[in-house]
């Protein structure tokens, strides 16, 4: 039987005007549909458009009101609806008012949704979730905020500020807040509802989720177009065995488990039918009333398990689309001979799910033209993909014996062969020669996203593979280090040199800058450049403070403050390792390539300021009349240094091993470390070789040696990895401080015990550099640490004298290595000025000056960077 429908029309678009339409057509009982490209209601005879409706932007509140339907009309269309098909040609599917008012009824009784809410909608309101939110919250009575896009800053802001309650969003948003637990601290106690999208999550993600949002009910749905929101899972009250589940179904809805394990789903929240071509209403339930969907599922105990899909559709966050459509699409495109290529989807650790573009060697040649021809494919269905489409290169695909794609068989490769895959930027990908030091402090923070990139000054974020969940991880990445107006230019796509021209403009405003509280990753960072700051002026203290002494006081054969500045150097090593942790171990190694660059820069620096050292070295002992030997230019070469230089180009070695095995790694390798030493001190022994060798036995050897410091680097990594994988800030100083005084405490009282109260104004005693010294530093700078941390968390509280003490030492921190590498210059440097014949004071003052200055100047233009 023919079936005749009159619509109104409506192009989707996320927007506040978008909903009051959709509103009022409601309230006046009028069907309608949304439309997207590639969608034309004229292709479906059934179909009779009334009235076709464009719509303006904006975003903001709104409160609408929305009564359930009356009871003589509940059959009738309310919404047709155009669903992907295995066909290309999108499904136009007819939801009655029963059908949307049961879904609504069944959220409110799940939810417990009062007036109260106050809710965030992080999806589009275009597709079914995000307009089922927007019925829900008006049903209840309550208001909603629709954003411009998915934004974890503006999240944070908004409950900070109680403007929210609520929030929806699907699961590959709600991982970009997880992977940073730490970036809501307590405002996630502030939530009490949220609703997820149907994608899979896994029992650890929810009990993250459950972790962050502790007061909030939790709910994730399933459902299809067809039957949407089928099922319901509580995930905050849900016993941990069944959060794997997508829960079951709820009021009059029933679920079984038809042939080939199909999921079936009966209830009155199903869609009415599906238009044909011919022009007919054609039902999608059997004639029980089940609709045999193509997902597969098990039932357990009445808990429902989401298994896959029985045929071959993709889902990229929440659109669903069939991957042999896509491969008609894509063939049209390209004048390559059919058969050649495929097309899947794949696992993502982010999305859930991304697309999959296998090719074999025939098509190898093609490869970047099937790439683009996928991404225009999908952007003609309003997807922006370029960063999500994973290229797989097969000898041959693999089909069954009547010749079809044996896709699940190309996921399994894919996972079996993705590290080795060429993607998008080579690892080799460096920064662009043209681009200037801003634009290039921007793109740094860009690849870290993005993986290695070849940017240019005219590149945008999308233009090198950022997507819409990119630009969330984006956001958080660059929210720390630059003003909102550059973010917000960065996620609407403007290119690097314009962004560049906006931050040189404006100049940078720092957190401390905004009024508010730190952010967690600035209060780890700054706290980490205090330690640093403090262990660079105990180096000073303990290479400069002997002469100060002495001539202060003649005769005096102690040092008052030995415990202090006796410290420096391997205290300095264990600060060292608090930054490896904190700048390179940290996210390792998706940002392999820029730490890979800035140990390259180091490795540098150290190697120029060594043979500054050796050659001043040598040129004094030729002008003391003493020859120059092959055992001269080892030890020309060997001071503190040394095992910088060592530990420089050594650490992407570190790093590959730390990662993912921090404790096992640290465990073994400082008392290892400590103990080799003392095993090749006793081999080698204390002989001089009298030849260029002597270096290599030195660094072996000697008291700054690379072993001994090396493990004292380990303790700063164990450190440092401790507090940056802390979610809970006081927690963590808490435990720092009473670790801190342990370790300090017992290790004095030892000390004391072992040689004396004399023992803390003698600079020379040689249990300062053993491991009950290793003990007393790593005590110290705990506590160091944790007191930063606490002060900067306070950082608004903080009196102007304490506040100016803590901005010089973070400045002096974040140029602890130079501060190191170039005090060290500056007694060889004044020998060789009296050589020349300089009177001693100004021999001392010039390389003084200079090193002030050098380093006044590095700390002025950190300060105009951090503070101005």
């Amino acid at each position: 039987m023919a079936y005749s429908l009159k619509i109104t029309v409506l192009d989707a678009r996320n927007s506040l005007e978008f909903l009051e339409e959709i509103f009022r057509l409601y309230a006046d009982g009028v069907p309608f549909a949304i439309c997207r490209p590639g969608t034309d209601p004229a292709d479906y005879p059934s179909l009779q458009v009334e009235r076709q409706i464009e719509v303006g932007a904006g975003h903001g509140w709104m409160r609408p009101a929305l009564a359930p339907p009356a009871a003589g009309g509940q059959d009738e269309a309310a919404q047709v609806v155009f669903s992907s098909g295995t066909e290309g040609k999108p499904k136009a599917i007819v939801l009655s008012r029963r059908a949307l008012a049961d879904v609504e009824d069944r959220l409110l009784s799940v939810m417990r949704i009062t007036d109260e809410i106050r809710e965030y909608i992080g999806v589009p309101v275009t597709y079914s979730f995000g307009l089922g939110r927007a019925r829900v919250v008006a049903r209840a009575g309550g208001a909603f905020f629709l954003p411009e896009r998915f934004d974890p800053v503006e999240i944070r802001d908004m409950l900070a500020a109680g403007e929210i309650n609520a929030i929806s969003a699907v699961p590959s948003m709600w991982r970009i807040l997880l992977a940073r637990p730490e970036f809501l601290g307590d405002l996630g106690s502030r939530v009490r509802w949220i609703e997820i999208g149907s994608q899979y999550m896994s029992a650890e993600e929810k009990l993250a989720l459950r972790r962050m949002f502790p007061n909030a009910r939790i709910v994730q749905h399933y459902g299809l177009t067809e039957a949407s929101r089928s099922t319901f899972l509580v995930i905050s009250e849900a016993d941990e065995g069944v959060l794997e589940s997508v829960g079951g179904p709820v009021g009059q809805t029933e679920v079984r488990i038809g042939d080939e394990g199909a999921i079936c789903i009966r209830g009155p929240h199903l869609a009415t039918g599906m238009l044909s071509a011919a022009g007919e209403l054609v039902p999608l339930a059997d004639a029980d009333g089940w609709l045999h969907t193509r997902d597969r599922g098990e039932l357990r105990d009445g808990w429902l398990y989401y298994l896959g899909r029985l045929d071959d559709q993709i889902n990229l966050s929440g659109i669903k689309l069939s991957a042999e459509a896509m491969e008609t699409e894509v063939a049209a495109l390209v004048t390559l001979e059919p058969g050649h290529f495929a097309i899947s989807s794949v696992q993502d650790p982010l999305r859930g799910e991304t697309i999959l573009l296998a090719h074999d060697t025939v098509a190898a040649p093609h490869a970047g033209l099937l790439q683009a021809a996928l991404v225009q494919a999908l952007a003609a269905r309003g997807i922006h993909a370029a960063g999500q489409i994973r290229m797989l290169s097969v000898e041959e695909l693999p089909r069954t014996g009547t010749g079809k794609i044996r896709r699940k068989e190309l996921r399994a490769i894919w996972t079996a062969e993705a590290p080795a895959q060429p993607q998008s930027g080579t690892p080799d990908a460096a920064a662009d020669s043209s681009l200037t030091p801003a634009q290039e402090r921007i793109a740094e923070v860009w690849r870290s996203v993005l993986g290695p990139a070849d940017l240019h000054p005219e590149s945008g974020f999308y233009d090198v593979g950022g997507d819409s969940l990119g630009a969330m991880q984006i956001g958080l990445a660059m929210e720390s280090h630059f003003p909102r107006p550059v973010v917000r230019a960065t996620l609407e796509g403007r290119s690097l040199a314009d962004i560049a021209r906006m931050l040189e403009a404006e100049g940078e405003t720092s957190p401390a800058a905004e009024g508010a509280g730190l952010p967690s990753r600035t209060v780890k960072s700054w706290g980490v450049n205090v330690a640093r700051g403090f262990m660079v002026i105990t180096v000073l203290m303990s290479h400069w403070m002997p002469g100060v002494w002495e001539r202060a006081v003649p005769g005096l054969h102690y040092d008052p403050l030995a415990f202090i500045s006796r410290m420096g150097t391997p205290g300095f090593a264990i600060v060292f390792g608090l930054g490896i942790a904190c700048f390179m171990l940290d996210g390792y190694p998706k940002n392999r390539f820029s730490v890979r660059r800035r140990l390259q820069f180091s490795l540098l620096f150290v190697f120029l300021a060594m043979l500054a050292i050796a050659f001043i070295y040598q040129i004094l002992r030729t002008a003391n009349g003493l020859p120059l030997t092959g055992r001269s230019w080892g030890e020309a070469f060997f001071n503190v240094l040394s095992f910088y230089f060592l530990a420089l180009a050594t650490m992407p070695l570190w790093l590959r091993l730390l990662h993912g095995r921090i404790l096992p790694v640290i465990a073994v390798g400082i008392p290892g470390l400590w103990l080799l030493w003392l095993v090749a001190e006793r081999l080698i022994g204390h002989d001089h070789w009298e030849n260029p060798l002597e270096w290599a036995r030195l660094v072996i050897v000697a008291k700054y040696s690379y072993l001994p410091m090396m493990a004292l680097v380990l303790a700063g990594v164990a450190l440092g990895s401790w507090m940056m994988q802390a979610t809970d800030i006081r927690r963590f100083v808490r435990q720092a401080t009473l670790g801190g005084v342990l370790l300090l405490g017992c290790g004095l009282v030892m000390l004391i015990e072992i040689q004396g109260p004399g023992v803390l104004i003698n600079r020379e005693d040689p249990l300062w550099f053993s491991l009950l010294g290793a003990l007393i530093y790593a005590g110290f700078t705990t506590l160091l640490l944790a007191v930063a941390v606490r002060a900067l968390e306070r950082w608004q509280e903080l009196p102007g004298p304490l506040q100016l003490l803590a901005r010089g030492l973070i400045l002096l921190g974040g140029l602890a290595l130079p501060v190191f590498a170039l005090h060290e210059l500056v007694i060889p440097l004044k020998n060789l000025l009296l050589l020349s014949g300089l009177p001693g004071p100004v021999a001392l003052a010039l390389p003084l000056v200079v090193f002030a200055a050098a380093i006044g100047y590095g700390m002025r233009r950190l300060n105009q960077m951090y503070f101005q």
